[in-house]
């Protein structure tokens, strides 16, 4: 049996990041230490060998996934990789939407899943568009090593989901760093891991 190869690598750092601001869809660039992280990244697994080369197309992650895979790597973009869309909250620190939308921020306290942020997207619609296009990438490339370039939601959504009973249940148990890399091997569609977070 064929098995297929999965890496996940989150972007590096960015200012917001640091400082906690929401950014989501917002095209936001790394940093200096960002752009070290994913450097670093690239020292750590120069051995890696891929096939395929998936990346958000926001700039901080085609920038990380350019730093560790070398300026010449072609690489895949598609908008369903990209994090998840806050709408009015994008920009904002999460002190600024408690008291800007204090019922709103305590509905997503609550039942975040459920809670439709002003201008945002459902989380129903983000985590599918993210499953899929993974799944889709995995089930055409058989056998192959296949890297994926994308953002802290959608690698948890993707951590829960093959790892947990549910994405609802399983998402908070992944804390994804930036500029880290997991991989998950598939036999036949039984996902195992690899390696998680790793640096």
């Amino acid at each position: 049996m064929n098995t297929t190869t999965l890496y996940l690598i989150r972007h590096g750092e960015t200012e917001q990041n640091k400082t906690g601001i929401l950014m989501g869809s917002t095209d936001t660039p790394l940093n200096d230490h960002g752009r070290l992280q994913a450097a670093s990244l690239r020292e750590r697994i120069n051995a890696l060998q891929v096939d395929s080369i998936f990346a958000s197309p926001l700039s901080r992650t085609v920038e990380t996934a350019t730093l560790v895979f070398g300026e010449d790597a072609p690489i895949i973009t598609d908008t369903s990789l990209q994090e998840f869309h806050f709408g009015d909250w994008e920009g904002m620190h999460f002190s600024e939407i408690a008291k800007q939308y204090p019922d709103i921020w305590q509905m997503w306290l609550t039942d975040w899943e459920q809670t439709q942020i002003p201008g945002g997207e459902m989380f129903a619609a983000f985590k599918h568009r993210v499953i899929s296009v993974v799944e889709e990438i995995v089930r055409h490339n058989p056998g192959k090593r296949v890297a994926v370039v994308s953002h802290g939601g959608c690698i948890r959504s993707l951590f829960a989901h093959f790892f947990s009973e549910s994405v609802s249940k399983g998402y908070w148990q992944f804390k994804v760093d930036n500029a880290t890399l997991s991989e998950i091997e598939f036999m036949g569609e039984l996902p195992i891991l690899i390696r998680f977070n790793y640096r």
